[in-house]
């Protein structure tokens, strides 16, 4: 055998036991499609990949509709919806069933999970709850984190960045009451100004735009610091509708810092009856 043959031959076994993650990541898996006949989608038992957990997608959620439309098609087909769209902004509004509750999620990458097929009961639950379910307008969706306790106590974390960092990073502080970062923050500001205005503008400039950057790893480093895990992702055009949906799915939820509702005190008219 030649020296060349030695090389190839070395160089099949080496591609052999090294499988190329690379690939193995861009490449979709070849979907089996079936007739659904009716009935909804499904997140299979022991089919949801990392990628969908990370986006807090359970097992047993039922797919219900794709931007706003009932979706009934299989799998192959909601493939195909996803490839439909390849730019850089392409995004998708889903619309699943969780817990007797319907709750949307945004996502930019395609669902890459297996399904199976709903019950009827189930697909007819379904169904039911989403008669109910009311849009807003799909450009004003972002996603927003949930963020919950061993007490159920919740806090939403927007997904979208707020201007208001970048020029006022310390009343930015104080909105999400992030108070230790808050204390950074003066302090540097104060030495840096009494030593020298010049430096003071310096500090200021870089360390706006450092927490400007990275405000939503600030946000869920200080939820785990405060022993909560990421519990839902949840799209909507409000915080208020996430705060809705979060108690439905469980009434133990409560969200942090949200002021409770005053009822009105109830008007008891007392009648006194005179004997004639």
């Amino acid at each position: 055998m030649s020296e060349e043959d030695d090389r190839l031959t070395m160089g099949i076994s080496v591609s052999s036991d090294e499988p190329d993650f690379e690939n193995m990541a861009t490449e979709a898996a070849p979907i089996e499609d079936f007739d659904q006949n009716g009935l909804l989608l499904k997140i299979a038992v022991n089919g949801i990949t990392v990628q969908d957990y990370v986006k807090k997608l359970q097992e047993s959620d039922i797919l219900v509709a794709v931007d706003g439309k009932i979706y009934k098609d299989g799998p192959a087909r909601l493939r195909e919806i996803f490839d439909s769209r390849t730019s850089e902004e392409a995004k998708w509004l889903l619309s699943f069933y969780r817990d007797g509750q319907i709750f949307d999620i945004l996502v930019n990458t395609p669902i890459q999970s297996q399904f199976g097929l709903a019950t009827q009961q189930e697909t007819d639950w379904a169904l039911e709850q989403f008669e109910e379910h009311v849009y807003a307008e799909f450009d004003t969706y972002q996603n927003y984190e949930v963020y919950r306790d061993s007490h159920g106590v919740c806090d939403i974390l927007s997904m979208e960045k707020d201007p208001l960092t970048y020029l006022f990073p310390a009343m930015w502080c104080l909105k999400y009451r992030l108070y230790p970062p808050l204390i950074v923050l003066i302090v540097c500001y104060a030495i840096t100004f009494f030593v020298n205005i010049i430096l003071f503008v310096i500090t200021y400039a870089v360390l706006s735009r450092f927490i400007y950057m990275s405000q939503n790893n600030i946000m869920r480093s200080f939820t785990l610091y405060e022993d909560k895990n990421h519990y839902m992702t949840i799209a909507a055009s409000n915080e208020k509708d996430v705060s809705a949906i979060v108690k439905k799915i469980d009434p133990k939820n409560r969200i942090r810092f949200e002021p409770y509702a005053i009822k009105a005190p109830k008007v008891v008219h007392k009648v006194i009856l005179k004997e004639n």
